[in-house]
Formats: structure tokens, C-alpha cells, sequence
């Protein structure tokens, strides 16, 4: 679908605030309010809007540990690749290229819940090994990528 500058705006005012009311989204974006709830349901009719969720601070829930996790698999990912999203803790799972096949991000308790989950892993019988990588500190989030502006 080819957004327009108009859309490009509405996406990310909703990007900034996806609570925020049709009325405050088209004075933002300085649309009459029909234009917005217009063009809005036709983004997520196109799929380009794919839902509304909410963000949520893990440490506050007491999920104080993040860990890169870096899995090398035997033979086809196609079976792995299936199977990570039956893992509550994985926050994030990539397929990647390199001497790793995944990637993923997992959120955990602590260290010892993180161990007893990670392990889970090793008892996948194509999953060769598995490398984790505890989080310091987090520099930045997967933060939205703002769209209003393009690189045309």
C-alpha cells in the first residue's frame, strides 16, 4: 500500500499514543475527524495497522533479568522456528544469518528462572547449542519506527 503523507502522520500519532481518541489523533495530524476514522480503517484493512497494544514495564512486574539467547540447530530451522512460540519467556525470536540460526530475547525472574527455561531449549532435538548473554543495561527498547518521515 503507498502511504501518503497523511497516512504516514496518523500511523505515527497512533505510534506515539494508541489510546489516544480519533478526535485528538485528527487534530494532531490536522485532519477533519471522518478523514481520520476514514483512513485509519483502511490501514487496518490494508494490515498495515495490525492492532493496539499496550507497553509494558517487565521490571515493575518483577521480571528483572533480560538475556540474549543464541541458538545454533542442526538440519532444518523450520521445526525450531515453530516450536519458540510455545516459549512464554521469549519476548523477541529471530532466524538470522551467521554461524547462530536464532536469535531471541527472553525476559526472566532471575537468574535461576532464566537458567531453568533456557535449558528447555537444549531438550529440542535439533537445537546443537545454545549461548546466553545476560543484559547489563538497557540502552534503548525496541522503540516504534516513526514513518512520517522518509528516506526518498
Amino acid at each position: 500500500m503507498d502511504l501518503d503523507d497523511t497516512d504516514r502522520a496518523l500511523v505515527d500519532a497512533l505510534l506515539e499514543d494508541g489510546r489516544a481518541s480519533i478526535r485528538e489523533i485528527a487534530g494532531t495530524v490536522g485532519v477533519a475527524v471522518e478523514t481520520a476514522e476514514r483512513r485509519i480503517e483502511t490501514l487496518e484493512d490494508a494490515g498495515v495497522i495490525e492492532g493496539y497494544t499496550a507497553r509494558v514495564d517487565y521490571d515493575a512486574l518483577g521480571y528483572d533479568v533480560t538475556a540474549v539467547v543464541r541458538l545454533h540447530v542442526g538440519g532444518s530451522t523450520e521445526a525450531v522456528a515453530e516450536t519458540l512460540g510455545e516459549y512464554a519467556w521469549v519476548r523477541s525470536a529471530y532466524e538470522v544469518t551467521g554461524e547462530d540460526d536464532f536469535v531471541l530475547v527472553g525476559r526472566f525472574r532471575d537468574t535461576d528462572d532464566m537458567h531453568e527455561h533456557v535449558a528447555e531449549l537444549l531438550t529440542e532435538p535439533a537445537v546443537r547449542s545454545v549461548t546466553v548473554d545476560v543484559v547489563l543495561d538497557t540502552v534503548r527498547t525496541c522503540e516504534p519506527l516513526r514513518i512520517e518521515t522518509t528516506d526518498d
